[in-house]
């Protein structure tokens, strides 16, 4: 008789309300705490070519707008800090590729400077990057 009084007719059960509540509040706080930062990008229209060819590896990509503003890792710098940065690069890596994505109506004489800039640094690969037509 005395057994009957401690015997339980339901199955034991794991609460699951607190993990759940435990789960969603980290994710809250990551949601949160996370940094959104947005890429900066330039809006560039590569000028159009018949025998483009693909770059092998991770290129440097300098950018250039319309107006011949330059970009470097699609951050803007003066053409004046150029030639630092690219032989910094140039010494860490004997066989940088320098690819020059360059707008349609960029002024050439800025995609040249760029180029001569890039083999007075020492990159002895550089390319101009175009859409295939």
């Amino acid at each position: 008789m005395l057994s009957d009084r401690f015997r339980q007719d339901k199955d034991p059960e794991i609460n699951m309300t607190p993990m759940l509540d435990v789960v969603f509040i980290l994710l809250i706080f990551f949601i949160v705490s996370t940094n959104f930062v947005q890429q900066a990008s330039v809006e560039i229209k590569r000028p159009q070519a018949s025998t483009a060819t693909s770059v092998d590896g991770s290129p440097i990509v300098v950018t250039l707008d319309t107006t011949g503003r330059v970009y470097f890792e699609s951050k803007e710098i003066d053409i004046y800090y150029l030639p630092g940065k690219l032989q910094q690069i140039a010494t860490q890596t004997p066989k940088a590729k320098l690819l020059v994505v360059a707008d349609t109506n960029c002024p050439t004489g800025v995609t040249i400077k760029v180029l001569d800039i890039a083999k007075q640094a020492g990159i002895s690969f550089s390319s101009v990057a175009s859409e295939i037509q």
